[in-house]
């Protein structure tokens, strides 16, 4: 069962329809297709860009590695309480 239920099926969905018209738009060679980086670079200033990619290139593995110690933990956890 997905935790978060519906919430995160749209979560997870959002994201994949945003990367797939990434990628879409790349590579369909349509001039009237633009892909997220093309309107990030046209309307979002590069110092607005580098400070919030700069907090993702050190928040996300963080983020990342706390969940999956905590879901390392929360098993061990469980195989020994259920023992």
């Amino acid at each position: 069962m997905i935790k978060g239920g519906w919430k995160s099926i749209v979560f997870l969905g959002a994201i994949g329809a945003v990367l797939g018209w990434e990628i879409f738009a790349s590579w369909d060679g349509d001039e009237t297709s633009s892909p997220l980086t093309d309107l990030i670079v046209t309307y979002v200033p590069a110092e607005v860009t580098t400070v919030i990619l700069g907090g993702l290139i050190v928040w996300l593995p963080v983020h990342f590695a706390i969940r999956y110690y905590r879901k390392t933990r929360r098993q061990r956890d469980d195989d020994v309480g259920g023992s």
